[in-house]
């Protein structure tokens, strides 16, 4: 059992925050002050990356242990990066040994619902052998946008099930609709809130405790 998966399954985890490394308003302390302050127990940071990393990853990962040491609550390393149209993620191979989790994001791609779907079930089937743990985030930000897309909507979350990444439950966005939530094993569910400062994780973190707590009593079943 990875490290991201012993996270999901102690519960009281905050997950998907970005922070002023990147477009965040907040800093990392911020968020593990307030994290503490709710009853978090771990924090997910899942920061921006693109293949030209706009900041020094290695640095970054310092400043994540200082934090954690300062703070004392446990913290997993996460990069969100935007799916391409070959199924590849936009980010450095480099830095994938060094995270617990990827998140891949849809909503900026250019291209036909087929494309999109296409180019998911690839990157999920390639980056689960990669990585510890892999998160379809915001899922359906950009698919279901577009006209008659459920069916390719539907089939593409299948597919992320069966090679074994996780659905993002996306506070920020309300993704993915409900009649897919009851499709899906809680297991394979995480409580994103997608947040940019700290005002979004007092918004909505009694929301995300209340949602794991409901999540852990369902015995591995549907929410």
């Amino acid at each position: 059992m990875d490290r991201f998966e012993k996270t999901l399954r102690k519960g009281n985890y905050l997950f998907h925050i970005h922070t002023n490394w990147t477009d965040g308003q907040s800093s990392l302390s911020e968020y593990c002050a307030v994290a503490k302050e709710m009853g978090f127990q771990s924090i997910v940071v899942l920061e921006h990356v693109r293949r030209e990393c706009t900041y020094d990853f290695q640095d970054f990962l310092r400043m994540v242990e200082e934090e954690r040491v300062a703070h004392q609550i446990e913290i997993l390393v996460g990069v969100e990066a935007k799916i391409l149209p070959n199924g590849f993620v936009d980010v450095p191979e480099a830095i994938l040994p060094h995270v617990q989790v990827l998140g891949i994001a849809e909503h900026s791609f250019q291209g036909k619902i087929a494309e999109l779907s296409h180019a998911l079930q690839l990157s999920f089937q390639h980056y689960q052998k990669i990585v510890p743990a892999l998160v379809w985030v915001h899922p359906g930000l950009k698919l279901l946008k577009q006209l008659q897309a459920f069916k390719a909507f539907q089939e593409t979350m299948k597919f992320a099930l069966n090679v074994g990444a996780y659905i993002e439950v996306n506070l920020r966005y309300n993704l993915p609709p409900k009649p897919f939530l009851s499709q899906t094993p809680t297991y394979r569910l995480v409580i994103g809130v997608d947040a940019h400062s700290i005002n979004e994780v007092k918004e909505f973190g009694k929301a995300i405790l209340d949602l794991e707590n409901k999540i852990a009593k369902k015995d591995c079943s549907r929410i």
